[in-house]
């Protein structure tokens, strides 16, 4: 996904420095990527090693110099196929933490209602985040591109709802049980 990212974001915004790549990284598309600075750095250098973008050294007045990156030929190519993937959306997440209730027997109910407390709490955060920043996004970008960045918030939004619906309905069933448990003694 990352060389499908950096080729867009060159494609959309023209040649740029790597430093510049990670800053459009993390002002566009932070929602939906986590993609971090030596990341860039790397898949840049084996992109260019690939032919799926060219380098050239540029200086500005007493700057150092710095490389500035742009899409080939071969890259755009590259682009539309990684692009054309994306499409296939078959859909089968897996989460780390249905390990911890699989094997809960091993762990106290304090510790999982905790963890699913504080689960929710980020969720919340991070949801009213995403909320806040679509509405500085949608007011910022160009008419044509609204639909589509709508839709990619939208998808974010709902599936944190649904995982902050699934934690809080979590937290209630481990607390009715604790209750349970405790009436019964």
């Amino acid at each position: 996904m990352i060389p499908l990212y950096i080729l867009g974001l060159l494609l959309r915004f023209g040649p740029q420095h790597g430093y510049q790549i990670k800053k459009l990284l993390e002002e566009q598309l932070e929602d939906f990527t986590q993609i971090k600075l030596p990341t860039v750095y790397y898949h840049l250098e084996k992109m260019e090693a690939a032919g799926l973008i060219e380098a050239h050294r540029d200086r500005q007045g007493a700057r150092p110099e710095k490389t500035v990156y742009q899409v080939s030929d071969a890259g755009i190519g590259r682009f539309n196929e990684l692009l054309a993937e994306t499409l296939n959306m078959q859909y089968r997440p897996t989460f780390d933490s249905d390990a911890a209730f699989y094997f809960s027997d091993h762990l106290d109910s304090t510790t999982l209602l905790n963890s699913l407390s504080s689960h929710a709490a980020h969720l919340k955060k991070a949801l009213e985040t995403i909320r806040h920043h679509r509405e500085e996004t949608m007011a910022a970008i160009p008419e044509q591109l609204r639909i589509p960045a709508g839709i990619i918030f939208e998808h974010h939004i709902l599936h944190f709802q649904a995982e902050l619906e699934w934690a809080e309905q979590s937290i209630r069933k481990f607390e009715e049980a604790d209750q349970d448990e405790n009436e019964s003694h």
